[in-house]
């Protein structure tokens, strides 16, 4: 489809309300309420469908579709509607809600204005064999399944218990946050990146580490830490060895937090390896844990005497490679 076309004004919706619910509806993770709001206005709206002709569609028919305009009871056209279909299998009914969600029409070559209500009823068939819709599928799109078009959602929230709101603490938030970044996106970025994370570890030190802490920050709640709150130590033990000790901050530590972070790089074998020393329950030792590729986290044994962390890193290292 020529995206010149959907400049026309048959393609021109005005959804902002429709968009905003969708956007609500994707932020609380599928409320039924806003879910339930979300339905009813779309019932009420017109919204852009990609379709197919049948072989031997009457051009002018066509193009009057895509204009807008109505056909004549001899120009009637059957419509084929388009489905995108997810890795497990199930169909899905794509909807656009303006001509600006459609960044792309390579795969859509031709596309008409409908009521979205018209879709609801369709998915609702079984005989169209659809799992449900999915709204504005270029653009982070919201898979709405089948059953939301039939069970009563407004009685279904009516009946869930009220969660309350689980309100934390500034200090507590720096807890949470730090264990994020140590024990997901740090080694995450780590396994995926590998010597492109190393380098860049290399090239900016503290500064890189600091980066990576601020991360689950925003601009009403800045980081509280710096650069000076880390040091990166950076250690060329041969060939095959380089290995980064990183002195972590004091703010925010707890249980279950690590005070020091062990990134082991084999610029040979292309291999790295992620380790930590956790600050213990109160009256107990500190542990070492590790971060697997696969992303689990593991306790390996009591923090060895201070000083001989590295060692212990690397003698575990060599007793898993034999």
């Amino acid at each position: 489809m020529n995206r010149s076309i959907l400049m026309r004004v048959s393609y021109n919706l005005n959804n902002a309300k429709l968009e905003e619910l969708i956007a609500e509806c994707q932020a609380s993770k599928n409320d039924l309420n806003k879910l339930n709001e979300a339905i009813t206005l779309m019932k009420r709206s017109q919204v852009i469908i990609p379709v197919a002709f049948p072989k031997g569609a009457d051009p002018r028919a066509v193009m009057k579709l895509m204009n807008g305009q109505p056909l004549k009871k001899n120009e009637a056209i059957r419509l084929i509607p388009v489905s995108m279909t997810d890795k497990e299998g199930h169909k899905f009914h794509p909807i656009f809600t303006s001509r600006e969600k459609i960044l792309d029409t390579k795969d859509f070559p031709f596309m008409i204005r409908v009521s979205a209500g018209y879709v609801i009823e369709n998915i609702k068939k079984d005989e169209t064999a659809y799992d449900g819709m999915i709204v504005n599928p270029q653009q982070n799109g919201l898979i709405i399944r089948k059953k939301a078009f039939i069970d009563d959602l407004a009685q279904m929230a009516a009946s869930q218990p009220k969660a309350g709101i689980k309100k934390v603490t500034k200090a507590q938030f720096t807890v949470l946050a730090r264990s994020s970044v140590e024990k997901v996106e740090i080694p995450r970025a780590l396994f995926e990146r590998k010597g492109g994370f190393i380098d860049e570890l290399e090239e900016r030190g503290e500064e890189f580490i600091c980066e990576l802490y601020g991360r689950p920050y925003g601009e009403k709640t800045p980081s509280p830490f710096t650069p000076e709150d880390f040091n990166v130590l950076s250690l060329n033990i041969n060939e095959e060895t380089a290995a980064y000790c990183i002195e972590l901050p004091r703010k925010g530590l707890a249980p279950h937090i690590a005070t020091n972070t062990y990134i082991i790089w084999n610029p040979v074998a292309e291999q790295v390896y992620y380790y930590m020393i956790e600050k213990g329950e109160k009256d107990e030792d500190d542990v070492l844990c590790c971060v697997t590729p696969d992303g689990k986290h593991e306790e390996l044994m009591t923090a060895p005497p201070n000083g001989s962390e590295l060692t212990a890193v690397l003698d575990l290292i060599h007793e898993d490679e034999e």
